[in-house]
């Protein structure tokens, strides 16, 4: 066995296998960026080497620093968690030449696996079904659409070396094929350093099926069931549940075996997956992923298993733990959720910055690699946590999730937790009704919900109440109770009823302002008003017009951060002469950074007439870009930012005087 192990990986993952780590009593260490030296991984686990830079090619996707890293250690293994280094044969084999054990498969298994084309042949030499389609991965565009003129729609196109979503595009019309194929040859290369796609039938309404599997490499198989994971947001897993309930049995069966069979003819070492598309008419095989996944936890929970410690275990010995006939049989229904630091509101953008505060409840599993103060930045994967819940029923068991997402406070970042939330209780959700399509439909169908101006009272009342008690030396006892407990306010203390401000959230403005009618606060949002009753100590809701509100609340230098009513804002208050008047956010042409990031490019000088919806720069975060574009037509006024600048988010970018 293994005596100490480098985990090469950051965030939840690491420290998921550091906690099997210290259970199997082996010494874990880790690595680091510069933007993740106060990371939790790196807290959590003790030991951390600094690979270099935030950008992940200049720290964790550095081979020659992470072996390194490892020798500097002195770890005898390696494992590469998820994503960056995972898939990576010639990190397998550096690892080998430098007398490392590398935690999953062989070089020659991942390079197999890791091209699409090449896995497909694999399959179809074993009589697995498949979608057909292109015999040869290529990028040249001309080729492509060529190869794809007289391919039956829909069709997809697929990275030939990706995965997670990345590269894939779905073509339902002749006219969408340039624009698609450029497209995923763009983010082929920019993910995978691979540009070249493979083209296959696309089956509408399927369901996304897989198989996890563990092999010892010398061509010892077995299978440990099955995942739903259907719920997928634009080729990207959001839900994830285990076992497969629906299926018939010999469907089920027939992908067991399948599934098995390609392992045992790739001679596989750990722990892997093979996916399927699962219709009416059948299943066909789409691809393997050679390392842990993700949603592993699903088959944990139904199996009583530790996968990390099955792999850790069978690839030190060379054998597996048990035979097929001993593996255990699923027990009730497991279902993740994947919390992440995005916006819905805004096309699910990433959403960056520090997280002020991070509770989860304690009824079911959490993996997260975050805590209260943690920094969400632009250089990783925005995921926050996952969330695990396990009972007899897939009923109880999504009931007991979408519970502890609500109880879950996500404050300071925009999160996806209500969206979860929603989706959870959708009746087809709930009847098991559902494909690789469905999610897509029901976002289009549910738009999310605006934030009302009684929420935006009830936020306004918990932060002038905050602002109060932060306050209290310099006003002191401006509240009755100062420290925030109740709202009577003392006449000497009281705000000008047009004492006015102007609170935004990521979506929207409104105007504030407060005032008083007794003992009661009297708050004005845009042309409403609402009366806040007095509270007590210990009474959490704030009373708008006789309703209580829950609330949620905190603060730090980036806004007010609040849960209110399946929101999770982050409201930022200026004195409304200020927000009105000077500097860059004079009028309606103010632009600011929505979240932190790198501006790849900066279209326009000061002088230039723009209209509105112009392109002014480009943002770069999390591997995803954004155009930034003019608000109102006019003319750039001021420009505070270059190319290849870092950003903050909410930061001054443009300034552009509309032309009246």
């Amino acid at each position: 066995m293994f005596k100490k192990v480098l985990i090469a990986n950051r965030g939840e993952i690491a420290c998921r296998i550091a906690r099997t780590l210290g259970r199997m009593r082996i010494a874990a260490a880790t690595v680091h960026s510069e933007a993740d030296a106060g990371a939790l991984h790196v807290r959590e686990i003790g030991e951390s080497v600094l690979l270099g830079p935030a950008p992940a090619r200049e720290s964790y996707l550095d081979i020659d620093k992470v072996i390194a890293a490892a020798r500097r250690v002195g770890a005898d293994a390696v494992h590469p968690g998820f994503g960056f280094l995972s898939e990576n044969a010639a990190f397998a084999r550096a690892c080998a030449e430098a007398g490392i054990t590398f935690i999953g498969p062989a070089p020659q298994a991942l390079e197999l696996f890791g091209d699409k084309a090449a896995a497909k042949k694999l399959a179809q030499s074993l009589g697995v079904p498949t979608a057909g389609g292109l015999p040869e991965p290529t990028e040249d565009v001309d080729a492509l659409l060529a190869a794809t003129d007289n391919m039956p729609l829909p069709f997809i196109l697929k990275a030939a070396a990706g995965g997670g979503g990345k590269g894939m595009r779905v073509v339902r019309q002749r006219g969408e094929t340039r624009a698609a194929v450029e497209a995923a040859i763009r983010e082929g290369r920019s993910s995978f350093g691979d540009g070249r796609l493979i083209a296959e039938r696309y089956l509408p309404q399927a369901r996304h099926i897989e198989v996890q599997i563990l092999g010892d490499g010398q061509g010892g198989v077995l299978h440990l069931f099955d995942r739903e994971c259907s719920l997928q947001r634009r080729h990207q897993k959001v839900v994830e549940e285990a076992p497969v309930l629906s299926l018939p049995q010999r469907v089920r069966e027939e992908l067991w075996k399948h599934a098995v069979a390609i392992g045992r003819e790739a001679r596989y070492l750990g722990l892997g997956t093979v996916e399927f598309a699962v219709t009416p008419d059948g299943a066909v095989f789409l691809e393997v992923n050679p390392r842990l996944q993700v949603e592993h936890p699903v088959t944990e929970a139904v199996l009583g298993l530790d996968l990390v410690a099955l792999q850790i275990e069978t690839v030190a010995r060379g054998a597996l733990p048990f035979t097929q006939e001993d593996a255990p049989a699923p027990e009730g229904v497991a279902v993740q959720a994947r919390l992440y630091a995005e916006d819905p509101a805004r096309g699910f953008l990433p959403s960056t910055g520090r997280l002020s505060v991070f509770r989860a409840p304690s009824n079911v599993r959490v993996d997260a690699g975050v805590a209260s103060g943690s920094e969400i930045t632009p250089h990783y994967d925005p995921m926050v946590a996952k969330l695990i819940a396990q009972a007899p029923t897939r009923q109880e068991a999504l009931s007991r999730l979408a519970g502890a997402l609500a109880e879950t406070t996500v404050l300071g970042v925009q999160s996806n937790r209500e969206f979860l939330v929603e989706l959870l209780a959708d009746p087809q959700v709930q009847r098991n009704a559902i494909n690789t399509e469905f999610l897509d439909q029901w976002l289009a169908a549910h738009p999310p919900a605006e934030v009302t101006r009684e929420q935006v009272a009830a936020c306004a009342a918990a932060w002038l109440d905050r602002r109060r008690a932060q306050q209290a030396g310099a006003v002191k006892g401006a509240w009755a109770d100062s420290a925030l407990t109740g709202w009577h306010l003392k006449r000497a203390a009281e705000p000008a009823v047009t004492a006015s401000w102007q609170v935004g959230s990521a979506t929207a403005h409104w105007q504030v302002g407060f005032g008083r009618d007794g003992d009661q606060l009297l708050v004005r949002v845009d042309d409403d008003i609402f009366r806040i009753a007095p509270r007590e100590a210990g009474a959490p809701p704030v009373v708008v017009d006789g309703v209580a509100r829950t609330l949620r609340c905190g603060g730090d230098g980036a806004g007010f951060h609040a849960a209110i009513g399946g929101h999770d804002l982050t409201l930022e208050f200026r004195p409304l002469h200020d927000a009105l008047s000077g500097g860059a956010a004079k009028g309606q042409g103010a632009v600011r950074a929505p979240m932190m990031g790198i501006m790849t490019g900066v279209e326009v000088t000061p002088g230039q007439q723009v209209a509105a919806g112009d392109r002014l720069a480009t943002l770069e975060s999390m591997k995803m870009e954004m155009a930034i574009t003019a608000p109102v037509a006019g003319v750039v006024a001021w420009v505070g930012c270059e190319a290849r600048s870092k950003v903050e988010r909410h930061q001054d970018l443009f300034r552009i005087e509309a032309v009246t």
